[in-house]
């Protein structure tokens, strides 16, 4: 449904009182919940009433009501000075859409300002009868007991099972979240930098993110391998010799070579690269690109909506990607390299809970709230090794649960996932050290300098493509002279790990957003200490 209700009506009580009327028939024949049909009209009302006070009676506005995929929007459009009508001046300025915007979970409200009008949203969510917290897990469960019942009882065909029926169904729904989450990725960045509002506000918000983003890598990895160093042998032979010939080629390979690839191989690097330029050219243009940028938004509005419907889909998608896992992983693989998992599994879960520590105890959050929001993203990534598939979630939590600026934060989230990957900082540090010792390098102060150096500068850099860390493996293998048989060993194993390892760097990335947006004021403390 998409259907103009008033086009340019003026905002004297009548017509205001006429558009609120058309709107509730409206809204009485859509399946919503009635609270938050009530909230619309009342946010949707005082909307009204503070333009007209603020500009006049004979402003003129357009009214539009539309639905796709469970999600109804009314979208106001009144022309005239700039007027953001969900701002408070002061605490004593509470009205009626602050105190019961409190309380809405599936309500939420919009204002921005384009080619001399002032677009309202509201936009309601129809609410979902399971938590998505409990569909996902039983999905999980579903999945998990399916895999073991055919390998029980039909072993002989597991892997054909696996391999033909299963694994196409979950790469096709991959793909199509990709291309989704991609558009998205595309129109978060490009239009977060248009509306920081100069250039100069987006260098300082841009320098301070990736130096943050850079000293917690370094930092981690430098603790990580102190902590390994009392397991290790060493020898006495001199340090060795470094190519950084490799290194080269990775930074030449964050250039994109067309428009199309970053799309079809959902490569961020090379997405964030173009709407990074696509973004600071269209806010050097000024009002220039005030046409363009509506054009990025309505393609970013359809990538949302797309993704919405397809997210109903996600516990079917975790229980395919489980049953998968469990059908095609020799556990004899599991078993012998079981002190290798456990390494990974405890570094992982430290900086897990140092991170929503450090968040709880600055931000001065319920740590159990804190987890329950950032929970439903968390296993999705962790089901199925893929932040394309989490990304949507991961938006929507960071603006919607923790009270992140709807600007700020997919441009964040975006370019953290290029330069932000903890798990990875943990995954190289480990696999590279635990094979050392297990094929018999003599290890010398050299050797794990390179290491650390290494491990650090190819967890900023593994291509976020499949196949990414198989490439920074290699690299980091032979630039260490780890046998090629214990590669292919350490391949085997990542398989199993990446599901930690996505699901930890997601994590850990919107805690460093919360801290991050709490130093630029752009998030809501009030919303994010919300049960």
């Amino acid at each position: 449904m998409d259907k103009v209700l008033r086009e340019k009506f003026s905002l004297d009580t009548q017509s205001i009182n006429q558009a609120i009327e058309e709107t509730e028939k409206i809204l009485s024949k859509v399946k919503i919940d009635s609270k938050d049909a009530l909230r619309l009209r009342l946010f949707l009302e005082e909307t009204m009433l503070k333009y007209r006070d603020f500009l006049s009676e004979n402003a003129l506005a357009s009214l539009r009501i539309s639905s796709y995929f469970g999600t109804f929007r009314v979208s106001l459009r009144v022309r005239g000075e700039s007027l953001d009508p969900f701002a408070q001046k002061d605490e004593s300025d509470l009205s009626v859409m602050g105190s019961l915007m409190a309380n809405s979970e599936t309500l939420n409200m919009d204002w921005r300002y384009r080619g001399g009008a002032n677009l309202v949203t509201f936009t309601i969510a129809k609410q979902q009868k399971i938590s998505q917290i409990l569909s996902i897990l039983i999905g999980i469960v579903s999945g998990a007991v399916i895999g073991l019942l055919i390998n029980a009882f039909a072993p002989s065909y597991a892997i054909d099972i696996s391999g033909k029926f299963l694994m196409p169904v979950a790469n096709a729904f991959t793909g199509l979240l990709c291309v989704m989450a991609t558009l998205m990725c595309f129109g978060s960045i490009t239009l977060g930098i248009v509306r920081l509002g100069d250039i100069s506000t987006f260098s300082t918000i841009g320098k301070k993110m990736i130096r943050s983003f850079l000293l917690v890598a370094f930092i981690l990895t430098l603790l990580n391998t102190a902590w390994l160093v009392p397991g290790m042998t060493f020898g006495m032979s001199s340090s060795m010799s470094i190519d950084f010939y490799d290194f080269w080629n990775i930074i030449i390979d964050f250039v994109p070579n067309n428009i199309l690839s970053p799309i079809l191989e959902f490569n961020s690097v090379h997405i964030i690269i173009i709407g990074l330029m696509f973004g600071i050219a269209m806010l050097k243009m000024g009002n220039k690109a005030d046409r363009l940028t509506e054009i990025f938004d309505e393609v970013n509005t359809v990538a949302i909506l797309s993704n919405g419907y397809l997210n109903r889909f996600i516990p079917v998608y975790v229980g395919l990607m489980i049953c998968t896992q469990v059908l095609s992983s020799p556990s004899s693989l599991i078993l012998g390299y079981a002190k290798l998992i456990l390494i990974v599994a405890i570094g992982e879960a430290v900086i897990l809970l140092a991170y929503t520590m450090v968040v709880c105890i600055k931000l001065k959050v319920n740590a159990r709230t804190f987890i329950h929001k950032l929970l439903p993203s968390f296993m999705i990534s962790l089901s199925s090794a893929s932040v394309g598939a989490a990304f949507v979630t991961s938006i929507n939590t960071l603006i919607g649960d923790m009270g992140v600026d709807d600007n700020f934060a997919p441009l964040s989230y975006n370019l953290g996932g290029i330069l932000f990957r903890p798990g990875y900082c943990i995954v190289f540090t480990a696999c590279s050290l635990f094979s050392a010792n297990l094929v018999g390098i003599e290890v010398t102060w050299g050797w794990l300098f390179a290491a650390f150096i290494l491990s650090f500068i190819l967890s900023v850099a593994t291509p976020p493509v499949i196949g990414g860390t198989t490439v920074c493996f290699s690299i980091l293998f032979s630039q260490l002279g780890i046998r090629a048989e214990a590669l292919s060993i350490i391949i085997s194993i990542n398989a199993i790990l990446e599901f930690l390892t996505v699901a930890v760097n997601n994590y850990c990335l919107q805690c460093q957003i919360a801290l991050l947006g709490n130093s630029f004021n752009k998030i809501d403390l009030n919303r994010l200490r919300q049960r």
